[in-house]
């Protein structure tokens, strides 16, 4: 978990003259609350203090290795406070926040690192609430630094607090909307630890993440919505990929505007594609789906679409031979790079048949 930053109340103190028991002991008396890290070269560990006692404990390793809670890790970080490499900082926080945190250490992982340009936080929080979800959600910008951590139960949010760039973490569950907000406008990552309740389960869709996508199983829609996420991922790389071979070739926004226009033509047949209903917008090399669509649907229609394209370019362009020429060997590139992917998503016949149309 990402940790809140306290007040400092020691810093850089090196193991090396530090009696961690004896310094233990010493906050026990002051009935202090908050946080001892133990920062070694290999790992990292936390111990977490409620007026005076140890109440849980955390280690995680360098590398991206498994979590030790409990008193499991107590132990071992107090066995490790011996060595002479380690560093130890101490950092104050009010008595119910660190007990929180201390109760949420041991959730379990449902969802890693979703994105918010595919799927809409505040949406997924809609869903976590249906399903009664206790635990909560860590989110991160794109290059992985800390913004915050929000907490559930029972799918309510109960705090959150967010991690500014300098000074103390703030607490305050008032500031959730302006941070889901700002979190969609930057971009965030957000992983969901901890599990459902009895809520009751259902086919409702949340931002690019349904739970009727076709070619994954699951009771609790995580395979799902990491399916759809992939396959996103993927044709966003595709259009990418073409929509700068169109550019180079054409006047600036040819490609937008003519899958534009195929997304109009095949409105009736796949409605999410439909760009006045805003389900689906492709923009900047980016793709933000928020429809109802399953994996196999959403996939059939944006091939379709792309087919689309490619004719209404060479109705506008007639004389621009290279276009589909390019755009074709784009497509075998494409396919021969991802080749494992597109099988085992079953896209592969799909995108080979836009050469042979």
């Amino acid at each position: 978990m990402i940790l809140p930053r306290g007040e400092v109340v020691h810093k850089n103190l090196s193991t090396a003259y530090t009696d961690l028991v004896a310094l233990l002991e010493a906050l026990k008396l002051e009935d202090f609350s908050g946080t001892v890290e133990l920062d070694f070269l290999e790992q990292k560990g936390v111990l977490f203090i409620d007026s005076g006692e140890i109440i849980n404990g955390e280690i995680q390793g360098r590398e991206d290795s498994e979590k030790v809670t409990g008193k499991e890790a107590v132990k071992t970080l107090l066995a490790h406070s011996k060595r002479k490499d380690g560093v130890v900082n101490i950092f104050h926080l009010p008595s119910e926040k660190v007990a929180l945190i201390a109760s949420n250490l041991q959730h379990p992982l449902r969802f890693k690192e979703l994105s918010t340009h595919f799927i809409r936080f505040d949406e997924f929080l809609r869903k976590l609430k249906e399903e009664r979800h206790t635990g909560y959600i860590e989110i991160v910008t794109r290059d992985r630094q800390p913004m915050g951590v929000v907490f559930l139960e029972e799918g309510e949010p109960i705090d959150m607090f967010t991690t500014p760039k300098t000074g103390a973490s703030i607490f305050g569950s008032i500031t959730l909307p302006v941070f889901i907000e700002n979190a969609m406008t930057q971009g965030a990552l957000f992983s969901v630890y901890g599990k459902g309740g009895e809520g009751r389960r259902n086919n409702k869709t949340v931002s690019g993440a349904p739970a009727n996508a076709v070619g994954r199983k699951g009771t609790d829609g995580e395979e799902e919505i990491e399916a759809l996420q992939e396959v996103l991922l993927l044709f966003q790389e595709f259009l990418s990929n073409a929509e700068k071979v169109v550019e180079s070739l054409t006047p600036k926004g040819t490609f937008k505007k003519v899958f534009r226009k195929a997304q109009i033509e095949k409105a009736e047949q796949f409605s999410f594609m439909d760009p006045f209903a805003g389900e689906f917008e492709y923009e900047n090399g980016t793709i933000r789906f928020t429809g109802q669509a399953g994996q196999k649907e959403f996939a059939e229609g944006l091939i379709e679409t792309f087919r689309s394209a490619i004719f209404l370019l060479e109705e506008e362009l007639p004389k621009e031979k290279m276009v589909s020429l390019k755009l074709k060997a784009g497509v075998e590139s494409f396919l021969e790079s991802h080749t494992e992917a597109l099988r085992r998503l079953d896209l592969d016949r799909g995108l080979s048949s836009l050469l042979t149309r």
